[in-house]
């Protein structure tokens, strides 16, 4: 269904390249540096503004009065970096892509050498 309404969205034309999807990792940084990963999301935020209580809707300034003077510059650098190399990733050919494990600011996590099982399900694709 998705891949019906990007295409009309597009003017029926063919969309070219692969599927990706964009985790978002939150994570806990203990005092030794050392990173913990705590949850995994499938649909992660990628809102580039600071969030603040006066925000919310019906309170002070609402999304569409927001500024360039609201833009966290941290969430703006990591997350157009992240869309980007996804984009970017999606229109390496299929053939390409096995011999990939680093791709800008994007690190494969499956299929890893150490499951088989994926491996079996990608060649399957």
């Amino acid at each position: 269904m998705l891949e019906h309404t990007i295409s009309a969205m597009n003017g029926n034309k063919t969309i070219n390249g692969n599927p990706v999807q964009i985790l978002g990792i939150d994570v806990l940084i203990d005092k030794d540096l050392k990173a913990w990963a705590l949850e995994v999301n499938a649909s992660p935020s990628l809102n580039i503004y600071f969030e603040k209580e006066e925000y919310e809707v019906g309170v002070g300034k609402k999304q569409n009065d927001l500024g360039e003077d609201d833009i966290c510059p941290v969430d703006l650098y990591v997350k157009s970096r992240v869309v980007t190399d996804a984009m970017n990733l999606a229109r390496k050919k299929v053939t390409t892509l096995s011999g990939i494990n680093e791709f800008g600011s994007l690190s494969r996590i499956l299929p890893n050498e150490g499951d088989r099982e994926a491996h079996k399900l990608t060649e399957a694709m």
